[in-house]
């Protein structure tokens, strides 16, 4: 099996993003982004400018949200939002489409997912409710640079490596009346909180990068945990910083899937065929990581502590949400810019490796 190779001896394979300098993101293509948008420091703020925006023209009656989604954005969006109601759709199925039957009322809201950059989600004319469609796993895609949804948003930390960003647009493609227009208010006192979550998560970011022994990762975990708490109880929608959108200008708009595409290219070949889990794909898009789905909970637990104990860190992508098909469990594993080809045949490896020690004893 071939031996950790990862770059810098940064401590673990996933997770969030260490801190990259700019040197190593200025390499990647830049990438045409011919829309009007607005940033937020998250993309939960994004939906709630987008829905703001919504309410000032129409009453929104129903805010439907996919029941297969982020457990944090839906616990965040029950605290700002009323009249939440969810609906089923396979996440692991990039040619399911909504049953726009059940979706006429134009006076709802509908937040559609562009499930983990794979999907081309076709929209319906005439009577239905407002589309917003969430590209936070497929951050410039290509569902993402062709979308015709009434208006778009994204978590853009997911794909680039920022304490944070949210970006809300409204695409060339779309058919709403509804103007994309207005910025969010300032306020001073929550400017401050903002910056200080800022300054707390590029911290654990900065101390991610400089860790080198594991006794020392609780200083970044802790720093993290910190920041994700203080997102998680700020509800207000706030104007970015100047220096902040300099940043996101700077970093966002480069060509982050071809690295990616590059690295799935050449790890997923070489994975053993095996019946615990299915390779999530879909022939021309860009998956966002090493997308795995399992039909048993036992099969998870077992390579995702297997792939723990070789410093792999896969997230599961969501906890405490099972998908209702065959298929009911997500591993994501991490292909992004932090990787090289040699970290692909390491992490490639100690899954083979799994596969080979697990096979004879499951029935």
């Amino acid at each position: 099996m071939p031996t950790r190779s990862m770059n810098n001896s940064i401590i673990g394979y996933g997770s969030f993003f260490h801190e990259i300098p700019f040197s190593q993101i200025e390499s990647l293509p830049g990438i045409e982004f011919e829309v009007d948008y607005e940033f937020f420091y998250t993309g939960r703020k994004a939906i709630k400018s987008v829905l703001q925006k919504i309410e000032s023209y129409r009453t929104i009656e129903t805010l439907w949200v996919p029941y297969y989604y982020c457990p944090f954005v839906k616990a965040w969006l029950e605290q700002n939002f009323q009249n939440i109601k969810y609906y089923l759709i396979d996440p692991f199925d990039p040619g399911a489409e909504i049953e726009w039957s059940g979706f006429r009322n134009a006076r709802d809201v509908l937040i559609v997912n562009n499930y983990w950059g794979i999907k081309s989600n076709r929209f319906p004319k005439g009577e239905r409710p407002v589309v917003i469609e969430d590209h936070s796993h497929g951050w410039l895609s290509k569902g993402c640079l062709n979308s015709s949804a009434d208006f778009c948003i994204a978590s853009l930390r997911k794909t680039v490596p920022l304490a944070l960003g949210g970006i809300a647009w409204k695409p060339k493609l779309s058919t709403s009346d509804i103007p994309f227009n207005g910025k969010p208010q300032k306020s001073g006192v929550d400017d401050d909180e903002m910056e200080l979550c800022w300054k707390t998560l590029a911290d654990a970011m900065r101390a991610k990068s400089q860790c080198r022994r594991i006794s020392e990762k609780s200083t970044y975990l802790n720093l993290h945990s910190r920041g994700e708490a203080m997102l998680q109880s700020h509800f207000n929608v706030l104007k970015v910083a100047p220096d902040k959108v300099e940043i996101l200008e700077k970093y966002v708009f480069r060509d982050y899937n071809s690295v990616k595409a590059g690295n799935f290219r050449h790890m997923a070949p070489t994975l053993e065929k095996n019946p615990f889990f299915r390779i999530l794909r879909n022939d021309g898009y860009t998956p966002f990581g090493l997308l795995l789905t399992f039909k048993e909970r036992e099969d998870f637990q077992s390579l995702k502590q297997h792939l723990i104990s070789k410093s792999i860190y896969p997230a599961e992508l969501w906890p405490d949400t099972v998908n209702s098909g065959d298929y009911k469990y997500l591993m994501n594993i991490h292909i992004d810019l932090r990787y090289s080809k040699n970290d692909m045949d390491y992490i490639g490896g100690c899954i083979n490796s799994w596969i080979q020690q697990y096979s004879p004893v499951l029935k």
